[in-house]
């Protein structure tokens, strides 16, 4: 049963704004909010070692099952499949010269790259020129256009008044240091314009105009966001290969990392989610099956979900792998189920929140039994997710390491800045 103890600092305000969809309109290079390939791109930098916790007598999978047939969600490990690829700190493969000492951290793992729609994988602006920028001008500058680019960014940025900057393709957009900040304004990962807007009557639909190019091959890494007055990430219009990963996201206005309206092949991994409320959505309304279904894939793995309150992430149509992500004190649920979910859950560390899931309207989930709650209501799931393994290979940490190597390892100031 839920007990909606959830309390933050200021809840009361912007409580109306925060029901409202938001980030759906179309923009130009400052938009109010709308929506190449190669190898891996390496991970780089210091990474902790693997610890792990005790309260034993407290813990549990934490799998209910929605039907008689179905006592127990699927695999009990990494859900099948090999597992050439890490996905942890200090876990295979070796660490990149400039990134500092210490174990590496870990490169791209999931749907982001999964070789399709023209991309073997995601590398943002990797062998294009690389630009280090300390003004919102320049800033703007550096991501308008859709030549490959690495774009450092230095200090704090603030908003230039729109409340999203549009962000093209090939692009690698990462802090220096562990001090880089987005004040005031969201990334808004999309190709869908002003121009296009006006000429289609509205944003882009599940019918788009011919000759419409989606924005791809993005990587944001190391940054922090305040402020920011509408999505701090947001992901629309069937862009593609998006890796969203080591960020400190602070409360935002609406979402933190929305991906959303038929845009797919998305990793978000090693991130701090602090006090957010919406944190993360796939797929932004049960109406949109027609744009949306057979996309919207998306790894989300260890991140750091730290007394955020709900969408970590809430599914619709989506295909959601879940691993390896550290939960505490959730004001309500860990995964939404929404509408034509499909999502599978493994190895995830839940400790004092609500509940592990909460029904939108969707059904098919399967919770490993690695999964381990402490103090939380269990998921209630049927075992019909879908299996990671017939899109990629996945190496899990214990799921008992994670209240140690998540918050040592996730959110900004890990990276250098000199990792691309």
């Amino acid at each position: 049963m839920k007990k909606r103890t959830w309390c933050l600092a200021g809840l009361a305000l912007g409580c109306a704004a925060l029901a409202m969809g938001c980030g759906d309109g179309a923009g130009d290079a400052t938009s109010s909010g709308g929506g190449g390939g190669g190898a891996s791109a390496p991970g780089q930098g210091g990474g902790p070692a693997a610890g792990s916790t005790g309260a034993a007598s407290t813990v549990t999978s934490g799998v209910q099952s929605s039907s008689a047939s179905s006592a127990s969600s699927a695999s009990s490990a990494s859900g099948g499949g090999a597992s050439a690829t890490s996905s942890s700190a200090g876990a295979g493969g070796s660490p990149s010269s400039g990134a500092g000492g210490g174990a590496a951290v870990p490169g791209l793992v999931g749907f982001a790259a999964y070789d399709a729609d023209g991309l073997a994988t995601t590398t943002g602006g990797a062998g294009g020129e690389v630009v280090t920028v300390t003004s919102y001008a320049e800033l703007v500058a550096a991501v308008s256009d859709d030549a490959p680019r690495v774009v450092r960014i230095a200090g704090t940025i603030a908003g230039g008044g729109a409340p999203m900057l549009r962000v093209r393709s090939n692009k690698t957009l990462i802090g220096v240091g562990a001090d880089a900040t987005i004040d005031g304004f969201g990334f808004d990962v999309s190709g869908w314009t002003e121009e296009l807007s006006a000429s289609t009557g509205g944003t882009c639909t599940a019918s788009t105009p011919e000759g419409y190019t989606p924005v791809s091959n993005v990587i944001i890494r190391n940054l922090t966001f305040v402020n920011s007055q509408d999505d701090s990430i947001n992901v629309p219009c069937f862009s593609h290969h998006v890796w969203v990963d080591h960020n400190t996201f602070e409360r935002s206005h609406d979402g933190s990392v929305d991906v959303k309206r038929g845009s797919d092949w998305v990793t978000v991994s090693w991130n701090h989610f602090h006090m957010t409320d919406k944190t993360m959505l796939l797929g932004h309304d049960d109406g949109n099956g027609a744009q949306d279904t057979g996309r919207l894939h998306a790894t989300y793995h260890h991140n750091w979900f730290d007394h955020s309150n709900q969408r970590h992430p809430r599914v619709r149509f989506g295909h959601a792998h879940v691993f390896n992500n550290y939960a505490v004190g959730l004001g309500d649920y860990m995964v939404g189920k929404g509408v034509g979910c499909s999502i599978h859950a493994d190895g995830n560390y839940l400790q004092d929140a609500e509940e592990a899931t909460d029904d939108y309207g969707g059904t098919d989930i399967t919770w490993t039994d690695t999964n381990i709650l402490v103090n939380t209501d269990p998921a209630i799931a049927n075992g019909q997710g879908f299996d990671p393994a017939e899109f990629y290979a996945w190496t899990p940490d214990p799921a008992e390491a994670l209240p140690t190597l998540v918050p040592a390892g996730a959110g900004a100031g890990v990276l250098t800045g000199d990792e691309h």
